[in-house]
């Protein structure tokens, strides 16, 4: 058996030749070789391997090592932070007993006063705070009132205005008598006015007259006259006067509703001829002004009653069934029950809701009916 190169190189010495008769041995020697070289195989792997797992735990190690290196710093950061926080403490420290210092140095007797004041101030502020709320929340339920009452008129108007649209009798007399309301109020207003300026007046002259003088006046045979002040002229004769000079239709109606208001036998004399005027309107404010004049006197007011409710126009009828339901003492069924039948659907209505009030409530009062009526 002849051994190469690679055999001698490997260490393993030729052997010896023998004879023939050995080739047993050499089978075996032969086998004994494979088998170790196999294992020298097997145990380069096992380095090859060894030295991998070599490198892999020094990159491993210098990669501890970096981090390590990273948490260093961080930790030297940390000190450094942590020197400045010390250094901030130490100067906060040294302000503070610096600020306790000038506290205690400075005067107790005025930072009690200044104190005191802060706190009286404070307690104001409270007081103050407390009021306007109060004040806010009575502010925000009127204002809740008023618009709750805004809506609810405007509702009412809305539905007013579109009963005049489709034509209501009862809303167009509706809105007659507001508007004769409205006059009514004013005209009260402009008198009252009047009537404080005339009172102002009228003390002033009294004043003036039972004023001491400083010289006394000689006695005089003849006695001086019981009131050496003229009356001021009253107001009804003034409506009077401008009820005769009155030509426009619409200045009659508020002259005489007026005097109406007004009273006295004076009104009542100016406002009766006017029940037989042209115009509608004047009859029915004459007719209307004659119910206030004699809502007392039922006697006299019963004529009246039945010539207006002979009127031909019906918003006349309609003011005069209004004017005897508002009277006191008047018995209403046998001057009403022929209208009962009347032509006008708004004064049968009217004549419905009296009659039906007065049978319900024979103590009835003229503001119920008027109201129940209307």
């Amino acid at each position: 058996m002849t051994y190469g190169p690679f055999a001698l190189r490997e260490g393993v010495t030729a052997p010896r030749r023998s004879p023939p008769a050995g080739s047993d041995r050499t089978l075996l020697l032969e086998c004994r070789l494979e088998q170790l070289r196999g294992a020298l195989d097997e145990a380069r792997a096992e380095a090859d391997q060894a030295r991998i797992r070599l490198a892999e735990a020094a990159a491993r190690e210098a990669g501890e090592t970096q981090r390590l290196g990273v948490l260093q710093d961080e930790v030297a950061r940390a000190r450094a932070e942590v020197a400045a926080l010390h250094r901030r403490l130490e100067h906060s420290e040294a302000l503070r007993a610096k600020l306790q210092g000038h506290l205690f140095e400075s005067d107790g007797r005025d930072d009690a006063h200044e104190l005191v004041r802060l706190r009286r101030e404070v307690a104001a502020a409270h007081e103050r705070i407390a009021a306007s709320e109060q004040t806010a929340s009575q502010l925000r339920a009127r204002v809740d009132e008023l618009v709750a009452s805004r809506e609810t008129l405007l509702t009412r108007v809305v539905e007013w205005q579109r009963a005049v649209r489709d034509g209501d009798t009862e809303a167009v007399d509706l809105a007659e008598f507001i508007g004769s309301l409205r006059r009514a109020v004013l005209d009260l207003e402009r008198d009252n006015a009047l009537g404080e300026r005339r009172e102002t007046a009228l003390r002033e002259q009294l004043e003036q007259a039972t004023a001491p003088s400083a010289v006394p006046p000689p006695p005089s045979p003849v006695p001086p006259p019981p009131s050496a002040v003229p009356p001021p002229p009253s107001l009804a004769d003034d409506l009077v006067a401008a009820l005769a000079a009155a030509q426009n239709p619409q200045d009659q109606v508020e002259l005489l509703l007026r005097l109406g208001r007004r009273g006295g036998d004076d009104a009542f004399y100016a406002v009766r001829p006017w029940a037989t005027a042209e115009d509608p309107n004047v009859r029915a404010a004459a007719y209307q002004s004659l119910g206030r004049l004699l809502e007392r006197d039922p006697a006299r007011l019963e004529p009246h009653i039945r010539w207006g409710i002979a009127d031909s126009n019906p918003h006349v009828r309609r003011r005069v069934v209004l004017a005897a339901a508002a009277a006191r003492g008047i018995a209403l069924r046998p001057l009403l029950e022929p209208l009962s039948g009347d032509p006008d659907p708004q004064v049968r209505r009217i004549v419905h809701r009296i009659l039906r009030s007065t049978s319900q409530d024979p103590q009835r009062t003229e503001a119920g009916i008027v109201q129940r009526a209307s």
